[in-house]
C-alpha cells in the first residue's frame, strides 16, 4: 500500500461544507437525535465534571471543556464515567443544566483508584511524562519504571465500566477524551470484541513533535491504542499533522491518508478511521448573559474591591486580567518579564495599570508544579517591589478558582486579556473573554503559541518568548482608540459565534450513527 500521508489535508472544522447548521442548544439536541434517534451518550474522562460537597450539594470545578460537555450532556441525556476527585458515592444521578430544565440530566459513575496507582498514572506518566512531552517542554519529563504500567492499568478499568454500562445501556456512541484515556478503546474492544457503538476520541492538547518522542519505547502502543478508535479529533491542523507524521513513521508504507481517512495495516488487521480538525469552543451567548447578570457584576466588584482595584468613589482602577491554572505551559514567568518589559519602557503604564491574576493552584502532588509555583511567587514579589508604589502594585493574585458567573463581568470590566501560555492546546478563555465582552472594548492579547491563536482571526498576538515586543503590543493595542478595539472585538467574536461549541460537538460526532469500519482482531 502507497504512503500518501502528505496528500491534501481535510478542510478544517469552520471551513468545510456548513450544510447541516448546529449552533444553538436545541439545534445541537435537534442534531443528536437525527443522528442517533433516542440512544444515549456515553462519555468518558479522567476528571469527573462535578465535586461531591456533602449532603447531596453538587459543585462544578473550573473547566472550561468539562462544563461545557456537562452542560450538553445533560440536554441529550446519557452516562459519563469518570475516575473520583471527591466524595460521595460511587453512582450519582445528575440533573440537567439549570437553562434546561426539561433536559433528562445524566448519570455519573465514578471510579476509585488505589492511592499508588492514581498518582502514578495521573502524576507519574500523564503528567510527568506526557503532559510536558507534549508541550514541547522536554526537559521537564521524569520517567520511573511502574507509571506506564499504571497508566494501562487505570485505561484498562474505565474501560471495565464501559463495558458493564454496555450491558444496560445503548448508547449511540462512546465519546472518549484526552492523553490520559489514549489506550481505553482498545481495552473495550479487547474485552467487548467487536459489536460496539462507534467509539470517537478527542485529543485536546497539542500532539508531539516527532524530534521529542521518536525513541520513547511507549509511543508505539500509545499510537496502536487510538487507532482503536473510529474517529480522533484534533484542535489544529497542525496537530493533526503531527499525528500522522508519528503514524508515517511508525507504519511507513502500511498507512495511507486520503485527507480525511487513516488506514493502517496494523498486527491486529486493517485500522480505517476518519481524523478530524474540530477546535474546541464555548457557548458565547451563555458567557454574554453571565457578564451581565447583577447578582455576578456585584460579585465581580467585590473581588476587585479586595484586590484593591476599587478607587474610593467606587470607580473601577484599570486592569488587565489573567486567568489560569498555575502550570509551567500557561507562561507565568514570561508574563513577568512581560509585564516589567511594559513597566521599563513605557513608564506611564506604572500606577496607572495592575493585572489581575486569577491562578487556582494545579497538580500539587506533582514536585515540577510545587517548584513552579514557587518561582512564579518569587517573580511576582520582585516585580511588585520593584515597581509598586503605596497606593498600587503591579499584579495582584487570586489563587483559588472563581466560578464563571463571576470571571465573566471581571473579563467584561477589564481593560483586557493577557494569555501567556508557551503552548496550549487551545484556550478557551480567549473565547469566554471576547464572548464576555460582546459589544465592549477590552483588548485581548494572545499568545501565538496557543490552538486559539491557530483558529481564530483578527487578534493580537504576542509572542511570551519575546518580552519586549509583548509588552510594545500591550502598549498599542491599549492605546487604540475605543471604536477600534470594539470592531476589532466583534469580528472575532463572529467567528466564535459561528463555530461554537453545538458545533463543535455536532462535528465530532457527526456521521457516526450510520459509520461501519472494519473492527480490530481481539489479541
Amino acid at each position: 500500500m502507497a504512503s500518501v500521508l502528505s496528500s491534501s489535508p481535510a478542510p478544517a472544522f469552520g471551513k468545510e461544507d456548513r450544510g447541516g447548521e448546529c449552533r444553538t442548544p436545541e439545534e445541537m439536541l435537534a442534531f443528536y437525535r437525527r443522528e442517533f434517534g433516542p440512544a444515549p451518550l456515553l462519555v468518558v474522562t479522567n476528571r469527573e465534571p462535578v465535586v461531591w460537597e456533602g449532603a447531596g450539594t453538587l459543585s462544578f470545578p473550573p473547566g472550561g471543556v468539562s462544563q461545557t460537555i456537562h452542560r450538553l450532556l445533560g440536554r441529550v441525556g446519557g452516562e459519563w464515567i469518570a475516575l473520583r476527585d471527591s466524595g460521595g458515592p460511587d453512582l450519582l444521578r445528575i440533573p440537567p443544566p439549570g437553562e434546561a430544565p426539561e433536559g433528562p440530566g445524566y448519570r455519573l459513575k465514578r471510579l476509585s483508584l488505589p492511592d499508588k496507582v492514581r498518582e502514578a498514572h495521573y502524576a507519574g506518566f500523564s503528567n510527568g511524562v506526557l503532559w510536558p512531552l507534549f508541550h514541547d517542554d522536554p526537559d521537564r519529563v521524569v520517567e520511573s519504571g511502574d507509571s506506564f504500567e499504571a497508566y494501562v492499568q487505570v485505561n484498562r478499568r474505565l474501560a471495565g465500566r464501559v463495558v458493564e454500562s454496555l450491558a444496560t445501556l445503548a448508547p449511540g456512541a462512546i465519546w472518549i477524551h484526552d492523553y490520559q484515556l489514549a489506550l481505553v478503546a482498545r481495552e473495550i474492544r479487547r474485552m467487548a470484541g467487536d459489536h460496539l457503538p462507534p467509539l470517537a476520541f478527542f485529543w485536546h492538547i497539542p500532539w508531539v513533535e516527532i524530534s521529542f518522542a521518536a525513541d520513547r519505547p511507549w509511543l508505539s502502543e500509545l499510537v496502536d491504542g487510538l487507532l482503536f478508535h473510529d474517529r480522533i479529533g484534533f484542535q489544529t491542523e497542525r496537530y493533526r499533522d503531527s499525528f500522522l507524521d508519528t503514524v508515517r513513521l511508525l507504519y511507513g508504507n502500511r498507512a495511507s491518508w486520503d485527507g480525511r481517512h487513516l488506514s493502517v495495516m496494523t498486527d491486529n488487521g486493517l485500522r480505517t478511521l476518519s481524523l478530524g480538525v474540530f477546535p474546541v469552543s464555548i457557548d458565547p451567548a451563555y458567557f454574554d448573559r453571565l457578564s451581565r447578570d447583577p447578582a455576578g457584576v456585584r460579585a465581580a466588584r467585590e473581588i476587585l474591591r479586595e484586590a484593591g482595584l476599587l478607587g474610593p468613589c467606587e470607580e473601577i482602577r484599570p486592569y488587565l486580567i489573567s486567568v489560569e491554572r498555575m502550570d509551567y505551559s500557561k507562561g507565568f514567568l514570561e508574563r513577568v518579564e512581560i509585564l516589567e518589559a511594559l513597566f521599563t519602557r513605557y513608564p506611564s503604564r506604572i500606577g496607572t495599570l495592575s493585572l489581575l491574576q486569577v491562578a487556582p493552584p494545579s497538580r500539587q502532588s506533582v514536585g515540577a508544579y510545587r517548584r513552579y509555583a514557587e518561582k512564579v511567587q518569587a517573580a511576582v514579589e520582585r516585580l511588585n517591589a520593584t515597581f509598586g508604589r503605596e497606593d498600587w502594585i503591579p499584579v495582584r493574585t487570586i489563587a483559588r478558582s472563581l466560578p464563571q458567573s463571576v470571571l465573566a463581568p471581571l473579563y467584561r470590566l477589564s481593560e483586557g486579556c493577557l494569555i501567556t501560555a508557551t503552548a496550549d492546546g487551545m484556550n478557551l478563555v480567549a473565547k469566554e473573554f471576547l464572548a464576555s465582552l460582546k459589544g465592549g472594548d477590552g483588548v485581548l492579547f494572545l499568545s501565538r503559541h496557543t490552538g486559539a491563536a491557530q483558529t481564530m482571526e483578527g487578534l493580537t498576538l504576542i509572542d511570551p518568548f519575546d518580552p519586549l515586543l509583548s509588552a510594545r503590543l500591550i502598549h498599542q493595542g491599549l492605546s487604540l482608540d475605543r471604536e477600534i478595539r470594539r470592531r476589532r472585538n466583534d469580528r472575532a467574536l463572529a467567528l466564535i459565534e459561528r463555530d461554537n461549541v453545538c458545533r463543535w460537538m455536532a462535528e465530532n460526532l457527526r456521521s457516526l450513527g450510520s459509520l461501519r469500519v472494519p473492527a480490530p482482531l481481539r489479541r
